[in-house]
């Protein structure tokens, strides 16, 4: 084998182990899908609770509203999405852009607001495993999580 193939298998074998899922055994569940991290940036769309893809902006008619968790001392209560009202109204927690364009900071509590924003999501707290080795103690259980960042407000309903 000359010098550029044997680099060339190299970076091969590299790739594949870092495409590679590493399960340790007995940690997924069997009824779950594993898709890899690199997938999100190939094709693969999170749809989140506001119904449309991570990272895509909509409109929603939306008040902010005290929250009675410990995780958040408000939340974004949704009730119209891009025209669309919803029977149901969502919480979910938010952020204000750090640029964001809004009429007053912070932001009225109970007060209908027409809001630009966009999901975005993440792992948030600390994993089972981590729990049993260390004595870090959370609130938060490990997993996915959004949240509703608030670019700018488009007009004050009534």
């Amino acid at each position: 084998m000359n010098p550029g193939s044997a680099m060339t298998a190299s970076f091969v074998a590299l790739l594949v182990s870092i495409s590679t899922p590493l399960v340790a055994e007995g940690a997924a569940d069997p009824s779950s899908k594993a898709v890899l991290a690199s997938d999100l940036a190939n094709g693969v769309q999170i749809i989140g609770l506001l119904g449309v893809p991570l990272g895509q902006l909509v409109s929603v008619e939306a008040r902010v509203v005290p929250s009675e968790s410990k995780e958040t001392e408000q939340y974004l209560e949704v009730l119209r999405i891009d025209n669309h009202q919803l029977s149901t109204p969502l919480q979910l927690m938010f952020s204000v852009w750090q640029w964001g364009n809004l009429s007053s900071s912070p932001l009225p509590p109970n007060q209908a607001l027409l809001l630009r924003v966009y999901e975005t999501g993440g792992m948030q707290g600390v994993p089972q495993n981590a729990m049993q080795e260390t004595t870090y103690v959370t609130t938060v259980a490990w997993g996915f999580s959004t949240s509703v960042v608030i670019l700018y407000e488009q007009r004050q309903t009534q």
